[in-house]
């Protein structure tokens, strides 16, 4: 069980980044500045997809791998 954690740490992390930069974008509070212009941090939503992204794809190589792995070691005994 613990190799399995191991294995999908780093997507563990790149989803709870993709979540907090959503959840700073949605606890930001957005203000006009002097000149009329809105003051909102939107580079928070793609940050927030690319760590998402990452986190899905380096879970399904995670997956793969391990079940490869699982696989040989099957075929081995």
């Amino acid at each position: 069980m613990l190799t399995l954690l191991r294995h999908f740490r780093t997507p563990f992390i790149l989803f709870l980044l993709g979540t907090g930069c959503l959840l700073a974008f949605n606890l930001a509070t957005p203000h006009v500045a002097a000149n009329g212009s809105l003051q909102e941090p939107f580079a928070f939503i793609p940050l927030a997809w690319l760590f998402l992204g990452l986190s899905a794809i380096t879970f399904v190589v995670n997956m793969v791998r391990t079940m490869l792995g699982i696989k040989r070691q099957h075929l081995d005994c």
